[in-house]
Parts: structure tokens; C-alpha cells; sequence
């Protein structure tokens, strides 16, 4: 291009020279010619050669993996050519973020596997560990025989409990599962729920409160969905209390919502471990959830539903003190 340039840079001044008809006149031409030439030359380079040469050679680089290289041309190359080079930027972010976003669900995956493996295998090996040592000849003793198989029963009940939350799990984040969304009573439900589960609250020396209201409180939802909600929400406020301690669930109306807490007098979440509550296996104390039962996905699923409800599950904790979820529903 800048040979081309050059080559009618000279020509012309050629045909000036000899327009004029001197000799002199014609050196003068084809030296001017060349000097024009020669300026332009180093013009284009700056505005347009190198620019372009710069994305070429940055593009082949984030082409070969460097997604964090960035195109930087001159401040006085030209408007189009800064133009490309800020459009060629603006795809490798894009793609630096969907590769980090891609890495992010590699790891989770990874990470998920890794979990479910370990939750299946521990009690599949406990009651394969139970079952085998009947065979051996421990069947014999009715005593031993009948601790043994209601070892195995609970660990195979266990074993059911996480299976069904894994498939609720994939059902949500699939869109398989579908919600039945509908005016309900939410007052009568957390009334009826409560009912139900004292019996475990008085086991473990807790107590339940609710201040029912004396008129229905209507509000617009699944309220399958929501029970499995306030369920777990409830029984791990009585599995992780402490003995005399109390759960209270709250509603109350605002701005056309009706905002939910479950709160607990309980041994609390240690700061550094709220933001990260909600993931798929998380458990703050692997020992005691174990011991207190649990599949460490019940608050996964909570998030799931309450975030197909248009809601945000928020959570208020103090180690040693307790710790209070809330959530809103639309209002009837």
C-alpha cells in the first residue's frame, strides 16, 4: 500500500516536471515527490500500519489462550482503527469471563461429585458393614441382631432422604420441576406445621412459638413447595438449638409482601461461614450435622424455590447467640 503510495507520489511529480519542460524543475518535482511520499509513509504507519499490525498479533495471542491480553494502540491511530481494537477488547472479556464462568462450574461440579460420592458411600458402607456382620453370626443374638437393623434402617432411610433431595435438586435447576402457584393461607400452614413437629422440638427440650393472627394471611404461591420451605427451615432451627432453647416464626405485612422469619435461640453461624450457608453440601460443622442427621442440601433447595418465587432468602446469625432466616411472599 505504501509502495503504491510512493510509486504515484512520484509519477505525479514527474508529470509536473515535465509539464514545465526543465530539467531542473523535473529534479525538484521528483524530489518533492518523494519527500510527500516519505511523510505520508510515516503517517499511515502511525495512524493505520502499526495499529492493525498490534490487533493482528494480540488477536493470534488471545486466539492461543492468553485471555487476559489486552489490544493497546496509540493514542493518535485512527478513530476507526481504535474502534476495532475496542470491539476485539470488549469479545475478550466477554470471553475471559465465560471461561472463568466455565471453570467456576467445573470446579462446582467437581466439587458436587465429589460430595455425593462421599454422602452415598457412608451410609451404603454402614449398612452393608451392619448386614454382614448379621450374616457372620451376630443375627444369633436378638439383642445385637435387632440394634444392628435399626442401624441399618436408619442409614438406609438416610440413604433415601438424600437420593430424594438430589432428584428435587435436579428437578429445580432443570426446570423440571413445576410449581402450582396459588392463593393460600400461609397462617394455617405454619399452624399446622407447628403442630407437627413438636414432638421433635419437645424431644430436644425446644420450644416452638408462632403468634397466629386472628385473620387469615393470604399470600401467592406453591404451598407444596413452600412446606418443604418452612420444613427445613424449622427442623434446623430445633436440630441446631440448644437444650431450653425456643424457635419463633414471624409474618408480617409490608408494602404488599409478607415477609416470613424463622428464628432460633441456637448455637449460631460463625460469620465467615453465612455467605457460603446455602451451598449444595456446605456444612459449618461436618461432625454434628451428621450426628443431628441432614443431607446438606436442604437449604440449596430452599434457595431454589424461594428464588422461583421472586424471593431472596436472607440470614441473620451470631455464633452462640442464634440465627434468624427471613424471606417475603407476595400478599393476597
Amino acid at each position: 500500500m505504501v509502495t503504491v503510495v510512493v510509486v504515484c507520489s512520484i509519477l505525479l511529480a514527474t508529470g509536473i516536471g515535465q509539464w514545465f519542460g526543465s530539467s531542473g524543475a523535473w529534479l525538484a518535482s521528483v524530489a518533492l515527490g518523494i519527500a510527500a511520499a516519505s511523510m505520508l509513509q510515516r503517517f499511515l504507519s502511525r495512524r493505520l500500519l502499526r495499529p492493525l499490525q498490534a490487533i493482528e498479533d494480540t488477536t493470534t495471542v488471545i486466539r492461543e489462550g492468553a485471555v487476559s491480553v489486552r489490544i493497546e494502540v496509540p493514542a493518535d491511530a485512527a478513530a476507526e482503527v481504535r474502534a476495532v481494537a475496542e470491539a476485539v477488547n470488549a469479545l475478550a472479556d466477554r470471553g475471559a469471563t465465560d471461561v472463568a464462568e466455565m471453570r467456576r462450574l467445573e470446579r462446582v461440579r467437581s466439587e458436587f461429585m465429589a460430595n455425593v460420592s462421599h454422602e452415598l458411600r457412608t451410609p451404603i458402607f454402614s449398612v452393608q458393614g451392619y448386614l454382614e456382620t448379621l450374616l457372620d453370626g451376630a443375627a444369633d443374638d436378638p439383642e445385637v441382631s435387632k440394634q444392628f437393623l435399626e442401624k441399618a434402617y436408619s442409614n438406609a432411610l438416610r440413604l433415601n432422604s438424600l437420593l430424594s433431595d438430589l432428584i428435587d435438586l435436579s428437578r429445580i435447576e432443570s426446570g423440571e420441576m413445576r410449581m402450582s402457584f396459588r392463593y393460600f393461607d400461609l397462617s394455617e400452614l405454619i399452624h399446622d406445621l407447628l403442630q407437627t413437629m413438636e414432638i421433635r422440638a419437645t424431644q430436644r427440650g425446644v420450644t416452638l412459638h408462632y403468634d397466629q393472627p386472628s385473620q387469615s394471611l393470604s399470600v401467592y404461591g406453591d404451598r407444596e413447595r413452600l412446606t418443604q420451605v418452612l420444613t427445613n427451615l424449622i427442623d434446623n432451627a430445633i436440630k441446631y438449638n440448644v437444650e431450653g432453647g425456643s424457635v419463633s416464626v414471624c409474618t408480617t405485612r409490608s408494602n404488599g409482601d409478607v415477609e416470613v422469619a424463622v428464628a432460633d435461640t441456637g448455637i449460631g453461624i460463625p460469620e465467615e461461614h453465612v455467605q457460603r450457608i446455602f451451598e449444595r453440601f456446605y456444612r459449618v460443622d461436618k461432625d454434628r450435622s451428621r450426628l443431628v442427621g441432614g443431607t446438606g442440601l436442604g437449604l440449596a433447595i430452599v434457595k431454589h424455590i424461594l428464588e422461583a418465587h421472586q424471593s431472596t432468602v436472607r440470614l441473620e446469625s451470631r455464633s452462640g447467640v442464634g440465627t434468624t432466616v427471613r424471606f417475603n411472599l407476595k400478599a393476597g
